[in-house]
């Protein structure tokens, strides 16, 4: 995901009017992406959520099986980048040439396999709005049935339901982030962050998959 220029307050409040519930003394810049420490406006990321599910049903028709948010940008109120996450199982999978290209045109341009899983995820970037910024989408394709989409969605709703593993995900999040507010390297500071973050999120993911499956089974 790319970064940018770092930011002033003054801009910042200006680049993003909509998200009328965040002072800018709460924004960290890391490699030119806002990251809100109490997290971003709920109502806020929800609104590009809803947009964006609505081009994926207008744009890919029957080949879209679901949509659903994922990443912290679904748990409402910890921290992180405003940059809305979302996961679409498709089938046949992958998107036929049709659909990319009513997606491209309506703003969402393919980037090939996503690095977590070369073979069944491909993945867009697209929204409105400067990279990195509220408004902005990274759109995660997987095949119908996909236990990505599992696990994902097994991760949000563990970290919203138990206070301990949020407070464990948002402290490292935070601490993270403002370590790497202070490092010397501008364009690492996004994925050093994400370096810092990684182990806390394994270790939670691991907790929410069998909490799922206890609570589930395998059901989706």
């Amino acid at each position: 995901m790319a970064s940018a220029a770092s930011s002033t307050a003054p801009e910042h409040e200006h680049e993003h009017p909509q998200d009328n519930n965040t002072n800018s003394k709460d924004v960290i810049m890391l490699s030119g992406y806002p990251f809100y420490i109490h997290g971003v406006d709920p109502s806020a990321v929800r609104s590009v959520f809803e947009k964006t599910r609505s081009v994926l049903q207008g744009m890919c028709g029957d080949q879209l099986v679901s949509a659903h948010r994922m990443g912290s940008s679904a748990i409402d109120g910890i921290a992180g980048t405003p940059v809305c996450d979302v996961v679409a199982e498709v089938s046949p999978w992958p998107l036929n040439e049709e659909n990319k290209a009513k997606l491209e045109a309506a703003g969402y341009e393919c980037h090939g396999s996503a690095p977590h899983d070369t073979e069944n995820d491909e993945w867009f970037f697209g929204g409105d709005g400067k990279p990195g910024h509220l408004g902005r989408v990274v759109l995660h394709t997987v095949p119908k049935g996909s236990e990505f989409v599992r696990d994902t969605r097994a991760f949000c709703e563990y970290v919203n339901s138990h206070p301990e593993a949020f407070e464990r995900y948002n402290t490292v999040k935070v601490e993270g982030a403002i370590r790497m507010s202070k490092s010397e390297e501008e364009d690492g500071r996004l994925i050093g962050y994400k370096h810092q973050k990684a182990q806390v999120c394994v270790e939670i993911m691991h907790e929410a998959i069998k909490w799922w499956s206890e609570t589930n089974g395998n059901n989706q």
